[in-house]
């Protein structure tokens, strides 16, 4: 009997940029359309060029990441076997099923922004519905690699959880950094009085932003902190994915997209933001960006170290 044994190796890691991208995109996609619809049902209607930027966002956003998740998985139009296929354990199920749900959704979602009627109670049902499938999208892509329980940088509780945070701090970047170049090609930005009222009103979004980025600072540090004192798998995993991208990892994903941004916010805040109005402006776009850059940078990071061979035990 012929005991050969072919073994078929990639070479580089399975998962790639595309991957990282497709969570990045999507991430911030579903964090956009949220942004949308809390903003519509906060504000009734108010702030609609706000709400059209992160309903634009959210579809671009969300079917760039399906196209390149489908061009890495070699045979794309097997995607619509997940509606016959039903797996209700798989993250990639959900993932198949739901995102391009959302996508379509989203689109008849940005066309209602488009044609505006203050108090549109279609629209505003479309939204509430929507969120639901948009929490799920966010879940998918937060649990997508914590299921290979192969991988112990990524088999972890705070994995998922960052994975999480990351798509609401990602999204409401994206939608404010875009919105504030629209306002500024409008010459809306001009208008002192105008940019004052919109910088109070988005007080509560800061707000928010602020708190997702020292929750994602503490996850951050619980997930290093679950890896170090883990099982001899979790410490070797995490040492080699540290020789290999920790400074980047940490100088990058966590220092410029988080702390950093962090502590703009703070020196915002002590130098009495609500009398600067240009500074306000200044800070949230570069804090905006270093968001964006830093989030990408976890991603692609996390995908890339995730896969760093260990040292294979032997007891010869």
């Amino acid at each position: 009997m012929n005991t050969d044994v072919l073994q078929l190796i990639q070479p580089g890691p399975f998962w790639d940029w595309r991957v990282a991208l497709d969570l990045f995109l999507g991430g911030a996609g579903v964090g956009a359309f949220l942004m949308a619809v809390y903003v519509d049902e906060t504000m009734k209607g108010r702030y609609r060029r706000l709400c059209h930027t992160a309903a634009l966002l959210a579809p671009i956003l969300i079917g760039a990441g399906l196209l390149l998740i489908m061009s890495k998985m070699g045979r794309p139009l097997m995607l619509f076997l997940t509606y016959t296929d039903v797996n209700l354990t798989s993250p990639l199920w959900w993932g198949g099923v739901f995102q391009p749900i959302l996508l379509v959704g989203s689109i008849v979602y940005f066309l209602k922004w488009e044609s505006f009627q203050k108090g549109d109670s279609n629209r505003i049902m479309l939204g509430r519905v929507l969120a639901p499938v948009a929490v799920v999208v966010g879940v998918y892509h937060g649990m997508l690699l914590s299921v290979f329980v192969a991988r112990p940088l990524w088999n972890t509780g705070p994995t998922v959880v960052a994975s999480l945070l990351a798509f609401c701090s990602t999204g409401i970047a994206a939608v404010m950094l875009i919105h504030l170049y629209r306002m500024k090609r409008a010459g809306r930005l001009q208008d002192s009085e105008h940019v004052s009222k919109f910088l109070n009103n988005m007080v509560p979004i800061r707000n928010i932003l602020f708190a997702v980025l020292l929750l994602q600072l503490g996850t951050y540090f619980l997930w290093w902190l679950s890896l170090s004192l883990g099982s001899l798998s979790d410490q070797q995993a995490l040492r080699a994915a540290s020789e290999a991208y920790g400074t980047v990892f940490w100088w990058i994903g966590i220092g410029l997209g988080v702390i950093l941004p962090i502590l703009l916010g703070a020196y915002a805040v002590a130098k009495g933001e609500s009398r600067r109005p240009r500074m306000r402006i200044a800070v949230i776009s570069l804090t905006s960006v270093l968001i964006l850059v830093g989030g990408f940078f976890f991603r692609l990071l996390m995908v890339l170290a995730g896969q760093v061979p260990t040292p294979v035990s032997s007891l010869f």
